[in-house]
C-alpha cells in the first residue's frame, strides 16, 4: 500500500512528476522505494523517510523507476558524495551514505535475497568483511570513443542508462596509481593518429607495476608506438596494445604481471586479460575467512570450482593432502597450473570445464572423491553443479558468490539436498557501489 507524505491531501502527477512521495525502505540494490498504482516505484538515490517530487523515467507492466527532482525532506543518513561525476557516472550509486551504512543496506538485501529466493532466513549474519571505502580498486575498464562533433577522443565510465562517455576526470575508488593516469592517458590517446580507431582501455595495478592495455581496429603507426612508448617510460608503466580478442602485444619491455596473498605466501603471476578480484585487500581477508570456515586438514581432499587462476587453490593446497581446481577458460587452467609450479605445489591438478554443461560432471576428475569443496561462480550462479555436490556428500560447502539472488537459488538446492546454512556474510569487494558479493558455508546435517 502507497505511503505518501502527510503534507498534502492527496498525490499529485502532472506530466509524468508525482509530488510529495514517501520513500518507504530499500531494496537490495540500495535504492529508494515505494507503491504507486499498485506498483513498486524505486527511485534511484532516494533514502527511507525521505520525501520527494518524482519524475517517472520507466513505466513497465510490473514496476515503474523515477528520478528525484526536488527533496523536501532529506535523511539524516544522507551525505555529501566525493567524487565530482557522482551525479552523471553509471557507477558508484550509494556514494551518498557512508561505508557503514552501504554495508547495512547490502546486508539487509542479502537477508531478503535469501527469504525470497531460498525461502530461508539466516538467524544471523558473519561480520562483513570491510576495508578501504575509497581508492581501492586495482583494476577496471574505462570506454574510449572518438566524438566526431568534437573530433576528439573521449574517455572515461559510461553515463547512467547510456551509452555516452562522461568526461572522465577523476575516480577516487581507483589506486592513486591508476587515477592520477586518467587525465594523461586521454591526452595520450588524442595524439594518436589512429585516434577514430580505438575500443577501450583497461587500467591494471599488479605487485610492483602499473599496466596499461589499450585495444584498438586497426594497426598502430610507428608513430603512434613511439608516442606510446615514450609515454610509458614517462609513467614508468607496461604498456600492450590488443588487435583482436587473442592477439595481444607488450609495447614495452616484457615484464610479469603478479600479485600475492601475503598471509597465505602465497604468489601469483597473470596475464593483462585475465581476470583478477578488483579488491586487494578484501581479497585477502575473503581467502582467509574461506579457509577458515573449510576447517581444513592435512588428509583433506578440496575440489575448487571456478578456480580462476588459483586464488583459492594454492593457498587451500598448502594445506592439505590433494586440491583440485576446475574452470571453464583454458589460459586460466594454464595459469594456475603454472602458479602452482612455480610455488613447488605438487598436491594440485587443474582441469579445464564448462560447469553448466551436466556431461562435464562425467569426466575423471569428477569421479574423483572430494571431502571438502569451494566453488567462485560467476553471476549465473552454479544451479547445474548442485545435484553433484551434494552427490560427493562433502562436510563442508563454502560458497563464494558475486550475485545473491543466485546464490539464495542455489542455496535452496543445496538445503533440499540435506545441507545446512551454517554461515553467511557480506563481502564488501566494491565499497560506495550497489554490488555485493557473500560467503555461505554449509556444512552436512
Amino acid at each position: 500500500m502507497a505511503q505518501f507524505f502527510k503534507a498534502t491531501r492527496t498525490n499529485k502527477q502532472n506530466n509524468n512528476v508525482i509530488k510529495n512521495c514517501l520513500i518507504e525502505k530499500l531494496d537490495h540494490q540500495g535504492r529508494g522505494m515505494l507503491f504507486h498504482q499498485n506498483k513498486p516505484l524505486f527511485v534511484e538515490g532516494g533514502l527511507v523517510d525521505e520525501v520527494v517530487d518524482i519524475t517517472i523515467v520507466e513505466d513497465k507492466k510490473r514496476y515503474k523507476k523515477g528520478r528525484i527532482l526536488k527533496t523536501h525532506k532529506q535523511s539524516e543518513l544522507r551525505i555529501e558524495p566525493d567524487c565530482p561525476h557522482y551525479h552523471e557516472c553509471g557507477g558508484c550509486h550509494l556514494q551518498h551514505v557512508e561505508q557503514t551504512t552501504q554495508v547495512s543496506i547490502k546486508q539487509e538485501g542479502l537477508v531478503t535475497l535469501f527469504e525470497r529466493f531460498a525461502k530461508y532466513k539466516p538467524e544471523e549474519l558473519q561480520p562483513a568483511l570491510v576495508a578501504d571505502a575509497w581508492h581501492y580498486r586495482r583494476c577496471a575498464r574505462l570506454g574510449v570513443m572518438f566524438n566526431k562533433k568534437t573530433k576528439k577522443v573521449d574517455m572515461g565510465f559510461r553515463r547512467a542508462a547510456s551509452k555516452e562517455l562522461i568526461n572522465q576526470q577523476v575516480c577516487p575508488v581507483l589506486v592513486p596509481a591508476l587515477e592520477k593516469l586518467i587525465v594523461p592517458l586521454k591526452a595520450l590517446l588524442n595524439e594518436l593518429q589512429g585516434k577514430t580507431s580505438l575500443g577501450h582501455i583497461e587500467l591494471v595495478e599488479a605487485q610492483d607495476s602499473v599496466a596499461v592495455l589499450l585495444r584498438h581496429l586497426k594497426p598502430l603507426s610507428e608513430q603512434d608506438i613511439q608516442l606510446i612508448f615514450e609515454f610509458s617510460n614517462k609513467h614508468q608503466l607496461y604498456f600492450y596494445a590488443q588487435s583482436s580478442p587473442t592477439d595481444i602485444q607488450c609495447l614495452t619491455a616484457e615484464h610479469k604481471l603478479t600479485y600475492s596473498l601475503p598471509e597465505q605466501d602465497c604468489e601469483f603471476e597473470f596475464h593483462i586479460d585475465d581476470f583478477l578480484q578488483v579488491n586487494a585487500k578484501v581479497n585477502q581477508q575473503m581467502v582467509a575467512q574461506a579457509i577458515n570456515w573449510l576447517e581444513l586438514e592435512t588428509t583433506d581432499q578440496v575440489l575448487d570450482l571456478f578456480c580462476g587462476l588459483g586464488n583459492f587453490t594454492l593457498p587451500i593446497a598448502k594445506r592439505v593432502k590433494q586440491v583440485v581446481g576446475v574452470e571453464g577458460i583454458q589460459k586460466m587452467v594454464d595459469r594456475g597450473t603454472e602458479n602452482a609450479l612455480l610455488s613447488g605445489l605438487t598436491n594440485t591438478q587443474f582441469f579445464q570445464a564448462d560447469l553448466s554443461d551436466l556431461n562435464e560432471l562425467k569426466a575423471d576428475w569428477a569421479k574423483l572423491d572430494y571431502n571438502k569443496v569451494l566453488l567462485d561462480p560467476a553471476r549465473a550462479g552454479a544451479a547445474e553443479c548442485m545435484s553433484f555436490l551434494a552427490s560427493k556428500k562433502p562436510t563442508h560447502i563454502v560458497y563464494v558468490s558475486c550475485d545473491p539472488v543466485t546464490l539464495a537459488r542455489d542455496s535452496e538446492l543445496l538445503l533440499a539436498q540435506g545441507y545446512l546454512l551454517d554461515k553467511v556474510g557480506l563481502i564488501d569487494m566494491f565499497p560506495q557501489t550497489a554490488h555485493m558479493e557473500s560467503m555461505a558455508l554449509f556444512i552436512k546435517k
